[in-house]
C-alpha cells in the first residue's frame, strides 16, 4: 500500500502493497506517493470506444493509466482499452453492475466509470475531503454508497473510512481506534470491512462496520498478520491477503466474529490485492515484481496456482486489480 507522503516498503511497518523483496530507491514502493509536488488535472479519459463486456483492470501506481485486459487473454500482449486516471492509484474497483471505481491517491478525487462494458465513459467524480483513497467498494457507485478507504486522513492523522457517493460526494468520516491506516475495504449490502494496519509500527486488523456506520468493532479471530486486499466470495465469505505472508485467509462472519472456513492458502507471488471473477472459479492477483496477473482456481477448500500471464509494465508499479464482472456477493 502506498501513501503520499513517505516510501515505507522494505519492512512489515511499511505495509506495502504488492511483491515487495529486497532493496528499492525511496518511492518506489511504500503506503503513500511520494513526498513531491504534485500537479494533477483529474480528468479521466477513456479510450474512444467502449470495448466489449467482461476482462480485468490492472492500475498502475506510478502510471496513469489503468490497464483493461480482455477476458480469456493469457498472452496478455496488450490491453483491449485504457481510461486516463491520476497518479498514485493503489487499487480499483468493480461495483455489482459492472462499473469501475477509481480511487486516485494524488487527486485525491474517486471516479466512476460506467460499465459493464470495459472502459466505459466516465460517470462522475467527486474529492475524498477527508484523505487520501487507497481503495474502495460499492454496490451500485452510480446510485448508492461508495465506501472509501483513506489509507491516511489530511495530515498526520491516522486514516478512516469515508462513506460517499457520485452525487453528493462524502458527507460522513467513520474511525476506530484500532484502525491506524485503512488500506483495503470490501461492502456487502450494508456492512463495511476494513483491512488495517493496527499501528505505525504495522499489524493487522479487520474492522467491521455495521450498516457502514459508527465507530465500528475489530472482529475477533482474524488471523491475518499483515494487510491486504479483501474480496467477499458468493457465499459471503471474506478472502483476504495476508500480504508478507504470501497467504490468502477464507473467513465467515467477521461480524465481529470471524469463522476460519479455509486457508491459509499459498499465492505464488507476493501480492497485496486479489479479485474474484462472478463464478468465483478464478482468483487474479497482481505479481508485481514478476509484472504478470496470477490466475487461482478458487473454493474454500483450495485455492490453487493456474497460470500466470507476463506483460504488465514493472516500471510503473501495477498493483490494483479488477475483474469484471466481479464476485456476486
Amino acid at each position: 500500500m502506498r501513501l503520499l507522503t513517505s516510501a515505507l516498503c522494505a519492512t512489515v511497518a511499511s505495509g506495502l502493497l504488492c511483491g515487495c523483496a529486497g532493496t528499492f530507491p525511496a518511492g518506489t514502493y511504500g503506503d503513500a506517493a511520494p513526498a513531491r509536488a504534485v500537479q494533477v488535472r483529474h480528468e479521466p479519459v477513456p479510450t474512444a470506444t467502449p470495448e466489449p463486456r467482461g476482462g480485468i483492470y490492472v492500475s498502475q501506481f506510478d502510471g496513469t493509466d489503468i490497464l483493461g485486459y480482455g477476458s480469456g487473454n493469457k498472452a496478455l500482449k496488450g490491453p483491449i482499452c485504457t481510461i486516463r486516471s491520476g497518479m498514485y492509484v493503489n487499487d480499483v474497483a468493480v461495483d455489482g453492475r459492472g462499473n469501475l471505481i477509481d480511487p486516485d491517491g494524488a487527486s485525491k478525487y474517486v471516479t466512476v466509470f460506467k460499465g459493464p462494458r470495459m472502459c466505459g465513459e466516465k460517470l462522475g467524480s467527486f474529492r475524498d475531503q477527508y484523505g487520501q483513497p487507497s481503495d474502495a467498494s460499492s454496490l451500485d457507485a452510480e446510485t448508492g454508497k461508495i465506501a472509501v478507504a483513506n489509507i491516511r486522513d489530511h495530515g498526520s492523522l491516522p486514516g478512516s473510512l469515508s462513506i460517499c457517493t457520485l452525487r453528493s460526494g462524502c458527507t460522513s468520516n467513520l474511525t476506530n481506534p484500532k484502525m491506524y491506516a485503512a488500506e483495503a475495504v470490501a461492502m456487502a449490502r450494508n456492512d463495511c470491512w476494513v483491512d488495517a494496519k493496527r499501528t505505525a509500527a504495522g499489524g493487522a486488523g479487520l474492522i467491521y462496520f455495521a450498516g457502514c456506520a459508527g465507530q465500528g468493532e475489530a472482529a475477533t479471530g482474524f488471523r491475518n498478520s499483515t494487510t491486504g486486499g479483501i474480496d467477499i466470495d458468493n457465499q459471503g465469505n471474506l478472502v483476504i491477503i495476508d500480504q508478507t505472508k504470501s497467504v490468502v485467509y477464507i473467513y465467515r462472519g467477521c461480524n465481529p466474529a470471524c469463522t476460519v472456513v479455509g486457508g491459509p492458502f499459498a499465492l505464488k507471488a507476493e501480492c497485496f490485492f486479489g479479485k474474484l471473477n462472478s463464478a468465483n472459479t478464478l482468483y487474479a492477483t497482481v505479481d508485481q515484481l514478476g509484472g504478470a496477473i496470477d490466475f487461482y482456481s478458487y473454493s474454500t477448500k483450495a485455492i490453487k496456482f493456474e497460470h500466470a500471464v507476463k506483460g504488465l509494465p514493472i516500471s510503473l508499479a501495477p498493483e490494483g486489480i479488477a475483474q469484471n464482472p466481479r464476485s456476486r456477493q
